[in-house]
């Protein structure tokens, strides 16, 4: 399995890591484009490799700027904590001033949720069935 993404972490995070992930936001930082609500449109890719809308989805998006560099975050649903941790993570990483004890949080958040999804892998195998229609065929 692969390691998941910066992006997938945040998404799947809890509510404990993202209080812990906003005191790693640097005082100074400014916010062109404070947390705020909007809609996007859904679009998804059926079978047959067609484009389709599904409709409109609730997210959240923040614009921050530090040490001359902007960073940007949308994250779906009414979240506008993480949205903002997400922004404030990707301009420290494009300055690279990305704490190491920031890192360390998010490549242990990383390792668990790896864990997680894993163990979901293992129990779902599980449950295969395999239906044999002509016997010894």
């Amino acid at each position: 399995m692969r390691e998941p993404s910066l992006c997938e972490v945040l998404s799947e995070c809890d509510e404990t890591l993202i209080v812990r992930l906003l005191e790693f936001v640097p005082e100074d930082m400014d916010l062109p484009r404070a947390p705020r609500d909007g809609v996007i449109l859904m679009t998804c890719r059926e079978g047959l490799n067609e484009t389709f809308h599904l409709g409109e989805v609730l997210v959240s998006e923040t614009l921050v700027r530090w040490r001359g560099v902007e960073g940007y975050a949308v994250v779906v649903g009414d979240d506008p904590r993480r949205s903002l941790v997400a922004a404030a993570i990707d301009a420290m990483r494009q300055a690279q001033a990305s704490p190491p004890d920031l890192e360390t949080l998010l490549s242990a958040a990383a390792d668990a949720l790896l864990a997680r999804r894993t163990e979901d892998a293992r129990a779902a195998a599980s449950t295969r069935v395999e239906f044999d229609l002509l016997p010894g065929a």
